[in-house]
């Protein structure tokens, strides 16, 4: 079953100044697009989201001119006759065309005005806060998962009687539980 998330935009749309898109037969309105789609305007007839259409696409965009066959699958519909449709398939020299008018490799303008980042300067020794040695650290996490491991057969809500207040313990159980669990990835340092 596909995430629902998965069918929302995930690229940024850019309109488009000209545009043609001949698509089974029905002219349609480019009113933008993206590097995974595009949304048309105009469609005379029911579309269902999965429905798989061929288009010839023209456009202009940024000055470029696009020209390219693609099949489609619409992923919304709207009953006014527009519809958000993917690219199924495209030619791959067209689709690195695309990819390369949404992501823009940087230019020479741009390596020579790249200044080099300086690296962080070293701890000093003399701050507290770098003074944990490794071997604390290691006694550390072992005081956390012997902590864990007593509290856990002590108070474990599996092992606890049914009683007027096992769910008020088993609430303090997790609440306490996910304090050891932030305690020992802190010690980690995850």
């Amino acid at each position: 079953m596909r995430n629902p998330f998965f069918e929302k935009r995930r690229q940024l749309r850019e309109p488009v100044a000209d545009s043609r898109v001949l698509a089974q037969g029905q002219a349609l309105r480019l009113l933008n697009w993206s590097q995974n789609g595009m949304l048309l305007e105009g469609w005379a007839t029911a579309a269902s989201p999965g429905q798989r259409l061929s288009a010839t696409v023209e456009l202009t965009a940024g000055g470029k001119r696009f020209q390219f066959e693609a099949e489609l699958r619409v992923v919304r519909a709207s009953p006014a006759g527009r519809l958000a449709a993917t690219y199924v398939c495209l030619d791959a020299p067209e689709a690195a065309r695309i990819a390369n008018h949404f992501r823009p490799a940087p230019g020479p303008a741009f390596i020579a005005e790249a200044r080099p980042v300086p690296p962080p300067p070293p701890p000093r020794n003399d701050d507290p806060e770098n003074g944990v040695k490794l071997a604390d650290m290691v006694i550390a996490q072992r005081e956390i998962a012997s902590l864990k491991t007593a509290f856990a057969r002590r108070f474990h809500p599996d092992t606890a009687p049914r009683d007027e207040t096992y769910a008020v313990r088993v609430e303090l159980f997790k609440e306490f539980w996910s304090v050891l669990e932030a305690a020992e990835s802190k010690v980690k340092g995850r």
